[in-house]
């Protein structure tokens, strides 16, 4: 009896020991995710908020000034967009700048894309 009693012991024990093993791997796994979830959505809010603050800098500083003295056309728009790509391209850290070049492609067709689309949302 007391050879049965530690047989089952031992094999409860495997399964509890295996139970935990897979336990901890599925709750590592879900916590990464999570993690990963989190740090995206955070990189992208801050990718966002760079660029809309560079977007009205520049509106702010360089464009409303040669719309009030009748001198903003086309060259000074372009000249627009590069001001604020600079200023963007500055503030955006070695992380995020990774993490725009592994998820959309070339960074500076991206941030000219999303200038264009701020542009387009706020100053209709």
């Amino acid at each position: 009896m007391d050879q049965l009693w530690q047989i089952a012991l031992t094999a409860v024990g495997t399964i509890i020991t295996g139970l935990a093993t897979w336990l901890t791997v599925r709750l590592t796994t879900w916590l990464n995710e999570k993690i990963k979830d989190k740090k995206v959505a955070r990189w992208s809010t801050a990718i966002l908020n760079i660029i809309m603050t560079a977007v009205q800098t520049v509106q702010q500083t360089f464009v409303d000034t040669l719309k009030k003295a009748g001198k903003f056309d086309k060259d000074a728009a372009d000249m627009a967009k590069k001001k604020a790509y600079d200023i963007i391209t500055r503030q955006l850290t070695a992380e995020l700048k990774t993490y725009i070049e592994d998820n959309f492609g070339d960074m500076r067709d991206y941030i000219m894309n999303q200038i264009e689309a701020i542009i387009n949302q706020l100053y209709k």
